[in-house]
């Protein structure tokens, strides 16, 4: 972590040398500073030396040779039989001993986090799979449930997994469920409301702390909140808030603070029923820790499913990230003749919508700033070559043209000359008849002269002919160079644009998560776009099943 922000967190540093005393076996309190890490910094410093120094071939190279390896160990630890199909597992690897990062201000960052050894693995396989060789934990067999193997992380103490890629169809069927399950909920959102509203000032003081953990849920798109393990990051959510998180303006408005998922700042300003507000000054007042005491994700669950069966608090947010991707891809006018990076950006201005819902908020990246400089000087950079790309092609007509008037003008005048002299020829010629003399010789030079004549006509026409040829291929030329640029410009600025709007938020989890991919492929049908052309490889994979749905699965949304 030289040279990253890491080596300033204090937290993080102590962490790190608590761990790392302790495997050294010593007791005292120590700073960073009494050790001497002259070696591996050497170390690391000439492996970044060395990798610097290698040439593209060489690099190139190397690439291929870990790809190659990649694709080895995929192909031998990286799929699954069920029910006699061949499936993709997503993270067959188990995970190595490394410093823990966690997310946001986790408490724990900074600690050593040592991998499973083969001992401390469970793997589910059924009776007639082939046993890997190993000191497993236990093997075990377990049809109805989604993983493949599993330890029990020792930081953390939570089980880890190893699933079957998002891709496979189990994986699937799953994913199509949740959003079907989030179109019942637009079916019967109203009636939810009602039966919260309805609840808000239930004689149950539990049934009412539940109603308003629900209409929090509801107005705030927050998630549910459970307690966690005391030792992870201090994360609220909705049925978790403590009274320092809520605070009561004199106008009436009720304005959240504290830190959601990943830590990210969760600060709302809103205008909440009196039945809401006195609720929240009741429980608030009478809290110990939790507003909402005795209310968790179960509770709400089954308070929800009161109205809709299988209805839980993480659908909310699912039917409301699609619900602001749908509306802002209906409100925002696109043709079916506009360009694919037109319909791109309305695209991502969508996504943009929903990650705002589920406040998918990110620190702006370091590089944030230099990556948006460097797109405004390439497109400044590619306008001034345009511009004087159309000089160029300008002055090549221009010189052109010079060429071609000043040959026509000689052509011409060369003409010219030659009928005068027919004339002149013409009239010894009469004059010679009219005294008798012989005119052989000056039929001859007439003969002669009007086919110089005719020769220079077509000569003067050819002429005329390749100017207007070479004129109309410049001009083309320029119109081309011109639309090119054009949609060079208009794409650059678009792309400008959305980076500047987009740089706060985090568009990934709410695409791969939050929104229904029918969503956008109906759209793309609707406007001739690719639904293909917005997603990455990885999701067109998970989402394939947009294009083909298993029958089973298919509701009308």
């Amino acid at each position: 972590k030289m040279g990253t922000e890491y080596v300033k967190d204090k937290v993080f540093v102590r962490n790190f040398f608590k761990d790392f005393c302790n495997v050294l076996g010593i007791n005292k309190n120590l700073s960073p500073e009494d050790f001497d890490f002259s070696e591996i910094i050497d170390h690391i410093e000439r492996e970044r030396a060395w990798k610097e120094s290698l040439t593209k071939e060489e690099r190139r190279r190397l690439r291929e040779e870990r790809k190659a390896a990649r694709e080895a160990n995929k192909e031998k630890y990286g799929y699954a039989i069920v029910d006699g199909v061949r499936m993709e597992i997503s993270n067959y690897m188990a995970e190595p001993s490394c410093i823990f990062m966690g997310r946001g201000k986790h408490p724990k960052r900074g600690r050593w986090k040592k991998g499973p050894a083969e001992e401390d693995i469970e793997l589910n396989l059924s009776p007639d799979a082939p046993r890997p060789h190993g000191n497993w934990k236990k093997i075990l067999w377990e049809p109805d449930v989604m993983w493949i193997a599993r330890w029990r992380d020792k930081l953390s103490g939570k089980m880890k997994y190893v699933w079957l890629s998002e891709n496979s169809k189990l994986k699937q069927k799953r994913e199509i469920e949740k959003f079907n399950k989030a179109n019942e909920l637009r079916r019967n959102i109203e009636r939810i409301k009602n039966h919260i509203m309805e609840n808000l000032d239930a004689a149950d003081p539990i049934r009412r702390r539940t109603a308003t953990v629900c209409y929090l849920i509801d107005k705030l798109k927050i998630r549910v909140g459970d307690e966690k393990d005391p030792e992870e990051a201090d994360t609220v959510g909705a049925s978790t808030l403590r009274p320092e998180h809520i605070k009561f303006e004199d106008d009436g408005k009720v304005v959240f603070n504290f830190l959601g998922k990943d830590s990210v700042p969760h600060i709302f300003e809103v205008e909440l029923p009196e039945v809401v507000i006195r609720n929240l000054k009741e429980f608030s007042a009478n809290a110990k820790s939790t507003i909402f005491d005795g209310v968790n994700s179960k509770r709400v669950s089954e308070f929800l499913n009161e109205v809709a069966t299988g209805l839980s608090a993480k659908v909310f947010r699912t039917y409301y990230a699609s619900k602001a991707v749908e509306e802002k891809l209906e409100s925002t006018p696109v043709k079916r003749e506009d360009p694919d990076y037109v319909k791109k950006y309305v695209a991502t201005l969508a996504n943009l919508e929903a990650a705002k819902v589920c406040n998918h908020r990110r620190n702006i990246p370091k590089t944030w700033r230099t990556s948006l400089e460097r797109r405004k000087e390439r497109l400044k950079k590619r306008m001034k070559r345009a511009k004087e790309s159309e000089r160029k092609i300008r002055e090549k007509m221009r010189e052109k043209r010079e060429r071609y008037v000043e040959r026509l003008k000689r052509y011409e005048e060369k003409l010219e000359s030659m009928k005068a002299k027919l004339v002149e020829i013409q009239q010894q010629l009469a004059e010679r008849e009219k005294e008798g003399k012989s005119t052989k010789t000056l039929k001859k030079r007439i003969t002669s002269l009007r086919r110089r004549i005719k020769k220079q006509r077509q000569i003067i026409r050819k002429l005329k002919d390749r100017h207007k040829e070479q004129l109309r291929r410049l001009q083309e030329r320029l119109a081309k160079l011109k639309q090119r640029e054009r949609t060079f410009i208009k794409k650059a600025r678009l792309q400008i644009k959305i980076k500047m709007e987009t740089r706060d938020y985090n568009l990934n989890t709410s695409l791969k998560s939050y929104i229904d991919p029918r969503i956008y492929y109906r759209w793309g049908k609707k406007v001739d776009f690719d639904w293909k052309l917005y997603y990455s490889k990885s999701l067109q994979k998970k989402f394939s099943w947009v294009e083909n749905p298993p029958e089973e699965t298919v509701i009308n949304v």
